[in-house]
């Protein structure tokens, strides 16, 4: 797997992000903060260890996704709040995708013509919730999504704390892997075979597609969408 430093990566970039789970690393605040970001997402899991990190003082709109938090959830609105300070939102089942994919478009369809920078902490709290292939193929939808509104966007991932295949499968899906020198274990590669198998799950994408968290469903994949995906490396 290529790492790629995060001084080298420009927006629009989906970007996987390798350290130890225990740390915040320096690149999580370069790459979500810096760069003129005129619009910030931090998604954060409660139970995380870097969750109650703060948001630095920035001239850029704030907005906060607390998954998994019952008692901030319970006490919050329906939707977020935009004409404050920090626009928050909450899901409160951790395992609901669906919410978290229409939370975090709600906040892209708000900024669309801003700088978007969005920190996701983290993959390894949705892996601990939901099996490997649904958090693959969710990421899949919504990296593009990021994409349609031009974000900077990284995903914390403890590399440690998951099979190799699932490390090196969810390295495929990126623009760029930033590996943090707290990361001290060797990052594997994938084989196509790994990668295919996560992506068994991902439906056809159309020029506009119905994410699954609109429709509450998961379609199956064609070789096309998986060829896609993968460069066309599949056979």
């Amino acid at each position: 797997m290529e790492h790629t430093p995060s001084s080298a990566i420009d927006p629009p970039a989906n970007v996987l992000l390798v350290h130890d789970s225990q740390r915040r690393p320096a690149d999580c605040e370069s790459l979500c903060c810096d760069a003129g970001r005129t619009a910030i997402v931090r998604v954060s899991f409660a139970g995380e260890a870097c969750d109650d990190k703060p948001v630095r003082a920035t001239d850029a709109a704030v907005g906060l996704l607390s998954v998994g938090d019952v008692i901030r959830a319970s006490a919050s609105s329906e939707a977020p709040d935009f004409t404050g300070p920090i626009a928050v939102d909450t899901v409160a089942d951790p395992t609901d995708l669906s919410a978290i994919g229409v939370s975090i478009s709600r906040f892209c369809e708000h900024w669309a013509d801003e700088d978007l920078g969005v920190c996701f902490n983290s993959l390894d709290a949705l892996l601990r919730q939901r099996d490997p292939e649904t958090v693959f193929e969710f990421i899949y939808y919504l990296n593009r999504r990021l994409e349609t509104v031009g974000a900077l966007a990284h995903f914390h991932l403890d590399a440690a704390r998951h099979d190799d295949r699932i490390v090196a499968a969810f390295g495929e899906v990126f623009d760029a892997v930033v590996v943090d020198e707290s990361a001290t274990d060797s990052i594997p590669e994938a084989t196509d075979d790994d990668v295919a198998a996560l992506l068994s799950d991902v439906g056809t994408e159309p020029d506009r597609p119905a994410y699954p968290w609109e429709s509450g469903q998961f379609s199956e994949a064609t070789d096309e969408d998986i060829e896609q995906v993968l460069g066309g490396r599949v056979d």
